[in-house]
């Protein structure tokens, strides 16, 4: 029996796009609702999906969550990322992902990384899987841009999590 083009898709990028939801609105329901937003916008939008949908998932849900932001009063700081993370039970898809205690303090200096666009490629890169062209039509812009951004936000990374080291 074939599969359905749109239920393969799902089942090979939803844990990648679950992860940059929550990286992005750091709320479990949210990010679920955000996920599940995106499918359904595939679903209405595309015949069958191609080889380039990964990236255009990515870059629809980053636009519901901006879209969702315009509309919300409320903004989750860093604080909140940890009680969700807390607060989540071994089986959760976060818990699956960051496994351990230092993979954790890297999961939160990346968030707290400044401006937010070393955060997003940083995130869109190393834990979406995306190329440096995908992550530039996903963002609209320049693969140069993208590729110095990045290497700005690993520098800056590398940074804060020698500052971590020296706080012992």
């Amino acid at each position: 029996m074939k599969k359905n083009p749109f239920e393969l898709a799902y089942k090979k990028y939803h844990r990648e796009l679950y992860f940059y939801a929550l990286s992005l609105c750091r709320h479990e329901e949210l990010a679920k609702d955000l996920v599940s937003e995106t499918f359904y916008k595939a679903f209405l939008t595309l015949e069958t999906p191609d080889n380039n949908i990964k990236f255009w998932l990515f870059r629809v849900l980053k636009n519901l969550f901006i879209d969702y932001q315009r509309t919300s009063k409320y903004h989750f700081s860093l604080e909140d990322y940890e009680i969700i993370l807390d607060n989540q039970n071994q089986d959760s898809p976060l818990k699956k992902i960051i496994k351990n205690e230092r993979d954790h303090e890297i999961y939160k200096k990346i968030l707290s990384l400044t401006p937010n666009n070393y955060r997003e490629i940083i995130i869109l890169y190393y834990y979406g899987g995306l190329s440096i062209k995908e992550i530039a039509v996903t963002l609209n812009s320049n693969p140069s841009t993208i590729k110095t951004t990045l290497h700005r936000a690993r520098k800056k990374l590398k940074r804060l999590m020698k500052e971590d080291i020296y706080e012992f």
